[in-house]
């Protein structure tokens, strides 16, 4: 297996969150807009606060925050992926949003001053970052005193299937894929993990709640489509080994999503762990 490289690492995430922009928006749009809807409810956002959304993406939750910080309030949304970006500028300027903003950034390295926040988003980005420890750092850093973080991250492979149906699939059928050290989606799924390590990086009244839009489709081939437009490391692999591996991936997860089956409709759990904490100095 190979070893770890950073660097290398958020090449990739940067070079396949780019290219897939539009197919995430096309495919994920609808229920990451549902999974975003309970952080923000949580925040309680008011007219007239800055907001930092971190790995924005294609604008989750950024573009519903804008709406509920304005007329005199702000978000920013910042992402890795420049065509990530370019994508979420436009769906702000489709919408007539003039105050939210999006640029290129690092999370392990905000390019922002400190206390500088009200409120730091960061939806299902936190299990990207190679080194999550700095970027909540750097979140604990640009927020002000007494403000809010407000993060979601996925459940178990168990309980967020949508994902884990695949990533199992996946770590059985090409080692090559499994990389020791790599994070993973599903790092602060289990019990007090997502807890730990908010209060080991400074943040305090942390609460937590778990979240489940189940992903709808009609079939087993409406599964894949999906799970396969929103990740671009997906896309990426397949194309990368050998055609008979990727099939038996395909057969296997459109195989087990049918197992999710209730009625005329498959019924896949994308349970999410939700986390607000406050910067208390």
């Amino acid at each position: 297996m190979s070893a770890f490289d950073p660097s290398k690492y958020k090449e990739i995430e940067r070079e396949v969150y780019s290219r897939t922009a539009e197919s995430y928006a096309k495919y994920g749009g609808s229920t990451f807009e549902a999974l975003a809807s309970p952080l923000l409810e949580g925040v309680e956002l008011k007219p007239g606060q800055t907001v930092l959304d971190v790995a924005c993406g294609i604008g989750i939750p950024s573009l519903a925050a804008a709406k509920l910080v304005a007329p005199n309030g702000s978000v920013v949304g910042i992402d890795l992926a420049p065509g990530m970006v370019e994508f979420a500028r436009s769906r702000a300027s489709a919408r007539g949003l003039q105050n939210a903003t999006f640029e290129e950034g690092d999370a392990e390295s905000l390019p922002f001053p400190g206390n500088f926040f009200d409120v730091v988003l960061c939806h299902l980005g936190l299990i990207h970052f190679t080194d999550r420890v700095q970027a909540l750092r750097e979140m604990w850093r640009v927020l002000k005193s007494n403000g809010v973080l407000a993060i979601s991250v996925w459940s178990t492979p168990t309980r967020a299937r949508v994902i884990g149906i695949v990533s199992k699939l996946v770590a059985e059928l090409w080692l090559a894929a499994v990389i020791p050290g790599a994070p993973t989606w599903f790092d602060f799924g289990p019990e007090g993990a997502i807890e730990k390590i908010l209060s080991d990086t400074g943040f305090r009244d942390i609460r937590t709640s778990r979240f489940d839009v189940p992903l709808q489709v009609n079939s087993g081939d409406d599964y894949w489509k999906t799970v396969l437009g929103v990740s671009g490391r997906l896309q990426m692999l397949l194309k990368n080994i050998p055609p008979e591996i990727a099939q038996k991936i395909e057969n296997g997860a459109k195989a087990e999503a049918e197992k999710c089956r209730e009625g005329q409709i498959l019924r896949i759990p994308s349970e999410e762990v939700m986390a607000w904490a406050k910067k208390v100095e």
